[in-house]
């Protein structure tokens, strides 16, 4: 069993059973992301993509939150924060949506703001019963951000994503799992053996077919039925002429792992 920790002051990058673990750790400010952990996770989402022992990313946070959002103390210095957070956020955001890995998102609390984003632009998410999502961007008189309105309407609909947004309501967990919009939930004690198990499950999966499907389901987003279609045979085309394909298929032929 193989592991490696490296602990920077505001996050935790841990890599184990072919699982990449990012744990937020600013648990006395409920890891609300300030210039310092933004910049360090925008590193070691492009480092978990690169690692080739992470197979799969988790993020999670420490304490009891995941992300609480942006720490607003910094938008005192508003003037120029937005440009300089851009790229790191677009970094972050679109690192793991787009990763050909699969990402998870493990709510051990609340998830707002850009916190909620980061949650989102993962593909699977698990939720402990006294998490909640909330869009507080209305609350500062803010529209929101974080790519929340592309992301939040295709998962719940413009109407619901929409109210979200004008009220900065909570969405509890059990509603968001209602929704479709968290996966499962789960006892405080379970989270992360639950997703830790799930995660290296899928660490030992065929990695060119998961990072297709990822592909498959997010180039689909944006196009016609006849389009995905296309697509999907196109990737399946390519994976045929792999050794992992040809491996895999002789041995459930064979009935063997």
């Amino acid at each position: 069993m193989s592991e490696r920790t490296e602990t920077h002051s505001v996050l935790e990058y841990k890599v184990k059973d072919g699982v990449a673990w990012l744990r937020l750790n600013r648990p006395e400010k409920r890891n609300a992301v300030n210039a310092e952990l933004r910049a360090a996770l925008a590193e070691a989402v492009r480092r978990a993509e690169r690692d080739s022992q992470a197979r799969v990313v988790v993020l999670i946070g420490s304490g009891e939150a995941f992300c609480a959002g942006a720490d607003v103390v910094e938008f005192q210095e508003r003037a120029s924060a937005a440009e300089r957070s851009r790229g790191e956020y677009e970094s972050i955001l679109l690192g793991l949506h787009d990763m050909p890995k699969p990402t998870i998102a493990a709510l051990n609390g609340v998830a707002a703001g850009i916190g909620m984003s980061m949650a989102l632009s993962c593909d699977l998410r698990y939720a402990v019963a006294s998490a909640y999502l909330r869009e507080a961007f209305v609350h500062i008189g803010l529209t929101v951000d974080g790519g929340a309105s592309w992301l939040l309407p295709r998962l719940i609909g413009a109407g619901k994503a929409l109210e979200l947004m004008y009220t900065g309501d909570d969405l509890p967990a059990e509603e968001a799992e209602r929704l479709g919009l968290v996966n499962r939930i789960l006892p405080a004690d379970r989270l992360e053996g639950y997703v830790g198990d799930l995660a290296a499950r899928l660490a030992t999966g065929p990695m060119q077919a998961l990072a297709a499907m990822k592909r498959s389901v997010n180039h689909a987003a944006n196009t016609t039925l006849e389009e995905a279609i296309d697509f999907e045979f196109l990737l399946q085309g390519v994976m045929m002429e792999s050794d992992e394909f040809r491996q895999r298929v002789r041995a459930f032929v064979e009935r063997r792992r």
